[in-house]
């Protein structure tokens, strides 16, 4: 059987992706940075902050240690950032948004990838994004900007990637 681990899987489209895919038959692992906050989850939910790579080799050193592998990484956690006009952005609210939204992506996937790696029967990163990453939203610049960002660098890993079976 196959497992998938989601970031942010405690809500929202995490949850819903997780428990979509359980009722396929995956094994599913999901993170939040308050797991203890969801009792009687759907599925396993274990701590991780995405701000922390030392979190996030934790967390996956976790399920490989008790799976033996990681198929499937779903990057879905994210923020909405600061809102409003870009002239009145604050910098505190964008950075946030970089580091949650672009910035945990690439540190997930660059702790991942060796794993799925070392397992040599390829695997799959999903990043997800948004309809925001396509364009400009008015007064969401943050968000939008980081999901753009997420959209081009899942576009350039898919290349670099594609020799390695990781899809």
């Amino acid at each position: 059987m196959q497992v998938v681990f989601i970031t942010g899987g405690s809500t929202g489209i995490g949850k819903a992706t997780g428990v979509l895919l359980q009722s396929l038959g995956y094994y599913v692992v999901g993170t939040s940075r308050s797991p203890d906050r969801y009792a009687n989850h759907p599925f396993s939910l274990l701590e991780m902050d995405l701000h922390d790579i030392a979190s996030i080799q934790k967390a996956i050193k976790e399920v490989v240690s008790k799976y033996g592998c990681i198929d499937v990484v779903v990057n879905n956690a994210g923020i909405g950032g600061d809102t409003g006009p870009i002239q009145n952005a604050q910098t505190k609210g964008w950075q946030w948004a970089l580091d949650v939204n672009l910035m945990g992506v690439m540190y997930g996937a660059k702790v991942i990838v060796p794993w799925i790696k070392q397992h040599g029967e390829g695997g799959w990163i999903i990043n997800v994004a948004s309809m925001a990453g396509m364009g400009g939203i008015p007064y969401n610049g943050a968000y939008t900007a980081t999901k753009t960002a997420v959209v081009a660098l899942s576009e350039s890993w898919a290349a670099e990637l594609q020799s390695k079976d990781i899809k």
